[in-house]
């Protein structure tokens, strides 16, 4: 086994383990913080026993994700192999993860530090519009899945 084909499986179980996790974030963990701000945000601020936090899973994956996605692509550039689904998944990866980090960390940030301060409506408008651009990104995280996994299961050596 190359050191290419191990990088590109290792690239696949952590988009498969993103993409997973992304789909339970969106369906179950998003529309509870964000079904009626600023009443919904309380059960999600500190870290008392019970609440929820995601923080400690995120901080370690999310870089892991985009950098191994980096590194599967560029041993296959190396290799020779790179094709359309790698690309496009190793972009996504990358986008996903800055998108992540420039947007949707601090908003969530801002709306759970500063949620009692700013008008309702406001926080409803803007947890409408981070819910959308999420389905943005969820889809984005599942074309990262589906060329990773593509690209390994088609690779040989």
């Amino acid at each position: 086994m190359t050191l290419y084909t191990m990088a590109l499986w290792f690239y696949s179980i952590l988009a498969s383990l993103v993409f997973g996790a992304s789909v339970y974030e969106t369906l179950v963990v998003h529309p509870a913080w964000s079904r009626q701000p600023p009443e919904s945000f309380v059960g999600f601020v500190g870290a008392a026993p019970g609440r929820m936090n995601i923080a400690p899973f995120w901080k370690p994956v999310a870089p892991l994700f985009a950098l191994s996605g980096i590194g599967a692509l560029a041993l296959a550039f190396k290799a020779g192999t790179q094709g359309v689904p790698l690309i496009a998944s190793s972009t996504c990866a990358v986008l996903v993860v800055t998108w992540t980090l420039t947007y949707f960390r601090p908003t969530v940030e801002r709306f759970l530090a500063t949620g009692g301060n700013t008008p309702a409506e406001r926080l409803r408008s803007e947890a409408r519009q981070w819910i959308r651009l999420n389905w943005i990104r969820t889809a984005m995280v599942a074309i990262a899945w589906w060329g990773a996994t593509l690209a390994a299961l088609t690779t040989r050596g």
